[in-house]
């Protein structure tokens, strides 16, 4: 049953944008009320029926795998790509150097909740040596850094997510 408390912000869904809205609000306005509604269950109780069964997909509502804490990509590989040019058109709507400026805010935000310090795709030799062999494949290359979680330390880093959280909002799962 949901309280009938005031919140100042209510976020629906934890997934990353969910939660680093709640984790900018927490920094930037201490002390207001938020609450973050998610219809999935906590990461360790994200558990898939047929993964288990090696069955077909039971069409569980909500989805253990498309829902829950850390969204759809908690069982992901954990892959962050700092591209203004991969998974969208953010190009369209910031400059190269706003989006370098978010993105290595991003990154160190992810490093301090435990994301590996290595990261890829910063070999400028190399990059070189595939873009030529990519543009006579006539394919393009996108060079990005890459941070390389792992599916494991993407849900531990998402567990010190909800550790951090929960201490300052109320969540509801």
């Amino acid at each position: 049953m949901i309280s009938t408390e005031h919140y100042d912000v209510i976020i629906v869904g934890s997934g990353p944008a969910g939660i680093f809205s709640a984790y900018e609000l927490t920094k930037l306005v201490p002390g207001l009320r938020i609450l973050l509604i998610e219809k999935g269950k906590l990461l360790e109780k994200r558990i898939c029926p047929s993964r288990i069964n090696g069955d077909l997909c039971y069409h569980c509502t909500p989805c253990n795998i498309m829902s829950g804490w850390g969204g759809a990509g908690a069982f992901s590989d954990g892959k962050l790509t700092f591209s203004p040019e991969v998974g969208g058109r953010l190009n369209e709507y910031i400059t190269p150097e706003e989006f370098k400026e978010i993105a290595d805010y991003v990154d160190r935000v992810y490093l301090d909740f435990g994301a590996p310090s290595e990261i890829f795709g910063v070999d400028e030799d190399k990059i070189d040596d595939i873009s030529r062999r990519s543009a006579k494949a006539g394919l393009r290359l996108i060079p990005a850094r890459v941070r390389h979680l792992g599916t494991e330390i993407c849900k531990e880093v998402l567990a010190r997510f909800y550790s951090y959280l929960s201490s300052k909002i109320d969540i509801i799962n």
